[in-house]
């Protein structure tokens, strides 16, 4: 038996493997380990509290105890995972973004599922509102602007990138190919929030964000205080200022079914059944 930091017991035995995070909260951690156990799957969810490097943590998720492991954005491991993985799929490489891990016999192979997330996301809130969206800009380069901008550019909508560190900004635009596109500079329909600002009551005095959000008519959230019962102050500004807001928990809900159908495979319910992602999303309770 195992006890993580907040007092949530696991039980384990000598083939139970591990699925790691580099995030997670004390409610986030027994909900994932209460859907593994309702689906009756010899896995337990853990997550790491000490920043990784990605070296390290591929060497952490190669090992036999490990089944696997989600990434997110801290310090950009997402996208510097990558070189120590033996195998990545060809749409997280175009995206520069790895969340999902998955060991095969002390193989790895990366996979992106943020991308059918953020799609899944923006087509529901493009549907919802029945506002016309042609262009976009996306807020932050960290591992979600790349699948930001692979999936907006799928979706036909014109895109920019902006942030808070101007540098960073233009070497990912740079490793993206996106161009600077004269006469393209905003307003912009649609704002991606690609940061972590929601979280700050002062959000609005993050580096030009003020600016793109006058005048836009949508914008979509990729953090989720909410999740922790805290305030999300963009969503908040939102509400008060009539801007259709899309809560990363859309977004969250798609990902999160494709990531653990990728984990599961391979393993079978109680009643010898594969697991499906409608399974996930019944047991997760998703909507």
């Amino acid at each position: 038996m195992i006890t993580q930091e907040h007092d949530y017991s696991v039980n384990l035995n000598l083939r139970t493997k591990f699925i790691f995070s580099t995030s997670g909260s004390a409610s986030s951690i027994i909900k994932h380990n209460d859907a593994i156990r309702k689906l009756g799957l010899n896995l337990v969810y853990f997550t790491l509290d000490e920043p990784v490097t990605p070296e390290g943590y591929a060497a952490l998720v190669r090992s036999p105890l490990a089944r696997g492991a989600a990434v997110t954005g801290r310090g950009g491991l997402k996208s510097s995972i990558i070189p120590f993985l033996d195998e990545v799929e060809s749409l997280a490489m175009k995206t520069l973004a790895v969340n999902t891990i998955v060991n095969n016999d002390g193989k790895l192979y990366g996979y992106n599922s943020d991308a059918i997330g953020l799609k899944t996301a923006l087509i529901k809130g493009l549907k919802t509102s029945g506002l016309d969206i042609r262009t976009a800009v996306i807020y932050g380069n960290g591992g979600v602007s790349g699948v930001a901008f692979h999936v907006l550019t799928e979706l036909g909508i014109k895109v920019m990138m902006m942030g808070r560190d101007p540098g960073h900004v233009l070497e990912k635009k740079k490793q993206l190919g996106i161009e600077h596109i004269a006469g393209f500079e905003g307003p912009y329909d649609l704002v991606v929030d690609a940061t972590p600002v929601s979280s700050d009551p002062d959000f609005l005095h993050a580096a030009g964000l003020s600016e793109l959000l006058d005048g836009c008519k949508m914008v979509f959230c990729h953090n989720m205080p909410e999740k922790d019962n805290k305030i999300n102050y963009l969503e908040k500004y939102c509400l008060e200022n009539k801007l259709y807001f899309i809560p990363g928990k859309w977004m969250y809900y798609a990902q999160l079914a494709k990531q653990y159908y990728l984990l599961f495979e391979g393993y079978n319910k109680q009643d010898g059944s594969p697991v499906s992602e409608q399974d996930i999303l019944e047991t997760w309770k998703l909507e």
